[in-house]
């Protein structure tokens, strides 16, 4: 990375060729850079389509599932386990069939950020689509660390919310899955995570 006289950094792909005189004894270095800006940003923004929710900018099912076997690693190691909350909303089709898809998209941005707030830093929220989520709860000691978690989240989501100049009351289901004892994949566990949440609803 360099940096313009102004200060606005700027991604350079450069070349250096060393010089040598007639007897092989370096005498200088030649130098070409090329400004490769344009396409670094162009490759961020695919990368960040391919890992992250366009929507709330949360992570997507494929960074979510590469994070739950990280944690798994982590918590294997440790003796700790890992609570996987799938989390759909109540009353979210009833926004947007009354006021549209744009208050809907709204409503889950307020969501995206709500969620995020009940979590800690190394825990994960993740938009898997639609109006469904899930929360990664690492380094878990026991069962009841899970069950908190799921009721500051029910009572955050349970607040009302202004969408567009309206006040909207949503509710949410939540299934919870446990590592190691419920499943020693993302995918068994999102599963039994998602049936949990069915019965709940």
């Amino acid at each position: 990375v360099n940096y313009r006289k102004d200060g606005e950094p700027y991604w350079v792909r450069l070349h250096i060729r060393p010089v040598r005189n007639e007897v092989g004894q370096l005498t200088h270095f030649v130098a070409i850079q090329t400004d490769v800006t344009e396409r670094r940003q162009q490759q961020e923004f695919l990368e960040s389509l391919a890992h992250f929710d366009p929507l709330t900018r949360l992570p997507n099912r494929t960074l979510l599932n590469d994070r739950i076997a990280q944690a798994m690693g982590r918590a294997g190691r440790a003796q700790s386990l890992l609570g996987v909350c799938f989390l759909d909303l109540d009353g979210f089709k009833a926004v947007n069939d009354t006021w549209g898809h744009e208050a809907g998209d709204d409503l889950l941005i307020v969501i995206a950020r709500r969620l995020e707030a009940c979590v800690r830093a190394e825990d994960t929220v993740a938009r898997l689509g639609g109006d469904e989520f899930v929360v990664l709860l690492t380094a878990v000691t026991d069962t009841a660390e899970c069950e908190r978690a799921a009721a500051r989240i029910l009572a955050s989501i349970r607040e009302p919310i202004d969408v567009g100049g309206h006040t909207v009351h949503v509710g949410v289901s939540i299934g919870i899955a446990l590592y190691p004892q419920d499943g020693d994949d993302a995918e068994t566990l999102l599963r039994y995570a998602d049936m949990a949440m069915y019965q709940a609803k």
